[in-house]
């Protein structure tokens, strides 16, 4: 298993003393393509691309290369990335990209890469940046020899704040060597991004920054306690409690027996039945205001004798932004006077547009300044699937299982700390939830998530969807053995 040690110890680290908003895009499978480059674009022409930025390699497309630079397919971090064959001394390669990055605003940049090499102490690996369109070049980072098996390098680009730039990687290999010393090796590169920093000037630490799965469940009327509790109590057993558990009407007690023999666990309930009936959503022709409080009192006898740590007060509705925002802040209000922690909107995949959420900035910023318990903050929560049929949601693109980096990339530079508010994907999973898949491709689907959202620190989980019987949707119990197997190989080899 690479080592995820640099990336997930320095993500724990940022959100106490600052954060990193991580933008990658979603590694997918690399089909053999030919290595030659791309033609550089004109200097007139140059294009030039925002923040957040992500280059997963799925093909060599954009990226001008000379000397000892190969596309590759094999050997990659994941799926396509770059190789260079230490065997060419006396060697000067530079693997550009093609167009320029901008770094505008306020926020500081880092540079992040996937590297893994073994290159001796006369050969070294430069990051360069350009300020001038690729006249230029300085020396950003540098590497001395190297010996490392894949992980993760971060590059501070703080000083380059509001500059347009060209970026490059340059491997310069020395003489060649005694023929007694051990051969030449490589350096592969991949998965790089540039992504904007966050230095908060108040602390705010959150109380769930321990180790954890991201992985969590999503539990419905019927689901087997034995197998959840299993899952449970094996996760536990590594060091990595399982992360967040959501149960529905009529899994109060396989959530109160969890929070028990795993106390770590981050609990989510959402009622079905309101005092109204079985409703998803308020009445958004009513006054906010009033409305907030009529639906949590409609709520309340639902979540009596329910230790949960967080209420999941909605499922997909869509409101307009500007009734959305009072109802969710006088929600907020009531729920702090009652002790309790809320996850608000519940949007469905696909939902809503950067353009609302923007809007729904006042609920965020509210928040912030109104924890809701002793390191907690009232939380976002979002669904995210595949959609179509056949599509694991790993591998279903920026607008549906990473929706969330569009929706904070609209928010972060009118409010930087939102980053601090938990996003938790209370719904996740392969297709569109009822079609069927196997185990396999259900751990599959798991272990990718997992490796893709620990890029996101404010994402503190993803619910799986679904553990128990429902008409015509996916149960994935039969599936739970394996993904306890997977995740215990995942994360016991940290």
């Amino acid at each position: 298993m690479p080592r995820m040690n640099v990336l997930r110890a320095g993500i724990l680290g940022l959100l106490i003393v600052g954060l990193a908003v991580g933008a990658l895009a979603v590694p997918s499978a690399a089909q053999e393509s030919s290595p030659s480059p791309t033609p550089q674009p004109d200097q007139e022409q140059v294009r030039v691309v925002g923040l957040p930025f992500a280059a997963t390699f799925d093909t060599p497309a954009g990226w001008n290369v000379s000397g000892a630079w190969r596309f590759d397919t094999r050997t990659a971090y994941d799926g396509g990335g770059w190789l260079l064959d230490g065997a060419a001394r006396n060697t000067i390669s530079i693997l550009e990209y093609g167009y320029a990055i901008d770094l505008s605003g306020t926020l500081s940049a880092q540079l992040m890469m996937r590297q893994r090499g073994t290159l001796p102490i006369s050969d070294f690996v430069a990051v360069d940046l350009s300020l001038d369109g690729g006249t230029s070049w300085i020396m950003v980072d540098q590497q001395i020899g190297l010996d490392t098996d894949w992980e993760t390098r971060i590059v501070d680009l703080t000083y380059y704040r509001g500059q347009v730039i060209r970026l490059r990687f340059r491997v310069c290999t020395g003489a060649p060597l005694d023929p007694a010393d051990p051969p030449e090796g490589s350096y592969r590169l991949d998965n790089v991004t540039v992504q904007y920093v966050f230095v908060p000037q108040v602390v705010f630490a959150p109380a769930d920054l321990a180790p954890h799965t991201l992985m969590g469940l999503h539990l419905v009327m019927g689901a087997e306690s034995t197998a959840v509790i299993d899952l449970a109590r094996r996760l536990k057993e590594t060091g990595w409690p399982l992360g967040t558990l959501k149960g529905t009407t009529g899994t109060e007690g396989i959530l109160n027996q969890v929070e028990t023999i795993s106390p770590e666990t981050v609990t989510v309930y959402r009622a079905l039945a309101t005092t109204d009936g079985m409703r998803d959503c308020p009445n958004t022709h009513s006054d906010p205001v009033a409305e907030a409080w009529r639906w949590l009192d409609s709520l309340a006898p639902a979540w009596r004798g329910v230790r949960a740590d967080y209420f999941e007060i909605m499922n997909e509705c869509l409101p307009p932004p500007e009734w959305l925002v009072p109802f969710s802040i006088e929600a907020m209000r009531i729920a702090n006077q009652r002790g309790q922690c809320l996850l608000l909107f519940s949007f469905s995949a696909g939902q809503p547009t950067p353009e609302v959420f923007a809007q729904l900035l006042p609920v965020l910023d509210y928040a912030l300044k109104n924890p809701c318990a002793s390191g907690r903050l009232h939380g976002i929560a979002l669904h995210a699937y595949g959609i179509n049929p056949t599509t694991l949601v790993s591998e279903s693109g920026i607008n549906l299982g990473f929706r969330h980096r569009l929706l904070f990339g609209s928010v972060l530079q009118q409010l930087p700390e939102a980053l601090l508010v938990p996003v938790y994907l209370t719904e996740a999973g392969p297709g569109d939830g009822r079609a069927p898949f196997s185990c396999a491709d259900i751990v599959r689907d798991v272990l990718q998530y997992t490796r893709q959202l620990e890029y996101d620190p404010y994402v503190r989980g993803f619910h799986l969807w679904n553990v128990g019987p429902t008409g015509g949707w996916l149960d994935a119990t039969p599936c739970l053995p394996a993904i306890a197997d997977a995740l215990v190989s995942y994360y016991g080899s940290r």
